[in-house]
């Protein structure tokens, strides 16, 4: 009986701007029957997926792993000729780095300039990948933001963590760092009852969830029936982000969570075997 490979998820690194021209049973296809020519026996891949950089995403079966498609890179770059490199899929550690000047770092080569500060000025801060901004593109052309966020990886816990806590000398200055959530698209904020993020890093004006009041859920008070925190008869039910008074702004039928959901299909970087 063969054993089954230790495997981690491996990344094509390509620039594929169209994902509506991206069809992952095309590629897990072309890939396989390359393999087969060379005289591989069995599938190779098991899965292939889109990340949200343009990058391909692929899984194997269990027989082969990452290293088996390092070894390989010729063979897979001759069927995907827009594939630059193979990287394989290792642990990164997230941080976001805060304050960093958006004059600065929002041009074509502001990224680098990033891992070259953290390199040149932050002794034994090894920073892998390549960093992206937090701050969207919208706020950041504002003109009316100074300064803005970026994530940045590191190989080990360690070093994350001695940059959140020693904080990061970057464009000189000493950048707060924190360790980096990731948070789904649908998860609900109980103070506001927007979506995307939570309660504890919300800056916006409180919404109770069940008729769209100024006021967190759980300092609803009705003055008839007493109830604290709980939907009762004498609420009249609004939802807080499609003002419909159907339901309320927790319920999975409201348009606007149901629009998020359908966009949170689009594959996104994080995708394990």
């Amino acid at each position: 009986k063969s054993i089954a490979l230790s495997r981690k998820s491996t990344f094509l690194l390509a620039h594929i701007e169209q994902a509506s021209l991206f069809s992952a049973i095309s590629v897990r296809n072309l890939l396989n029957n390359a393999f087969r020519a060379k005289g591989i026996k069995g599938l190779v891949i098991s899965t292939v997926s889109l990340s949200s950089k343009g990058n391909i995403i692929v899984n194997t079966t269990p027989e082969f792993n990452s290293d088996f498609l390092v070894q390989n890179e010729a063979t897979i770059k001759g069927v995907l000729p827009l594939v630059k490199s193979i990287q394989k899929g290792e642990p990164w550690y997230k941080v976001i780095i805060h304050g960093l000047p958006i004059r600065d770092f929002d041009i074509p080569e502001g990224m680098d300039l990033v891992l070259e500060e953290i390199k040149t000025f932050n002794k034994g801060l090894e920073p892998i990948g390549q960093p992206y901004w937090a701050t969207s593109k919208e706020k950041r052309d504002s003109g009316l933001q100074r300064a803005g966020s970026v994530v940045v990886a590191f190989p080990t816990e360690i070093q994350a963590n001695r940059a959140i806590k020693n904080r990061l000398l970057i464009a000189g200055i000493s950048a707060k760092v924190v360790k980096y959530h990731t948070i789904s698209s649908t998860a609900q904020c109980t103070k506001c009852a927007g979506y995307g993020h939570l309660d504890s890093i919300c800056k916006k004006d409180p919404k109770y969830l069940l008729y769209s009041e100024e006021h967190v859920t759980e300092n609803h008070f009705c003055s008839i029936c007493k109830k604290k925190g709980k939907k009762c008869p004498h609420v009249t039910t609004k939802c807080a982000n499609c003002s419909s008074t159907t339901h309320s702004a927790s319920s999975k039928l409201c348009e606007v969570y149901l629009a998020i959901k359908q966009a949170a299909t689009t594959p996104t970087i994080t995708i394990n075997e």
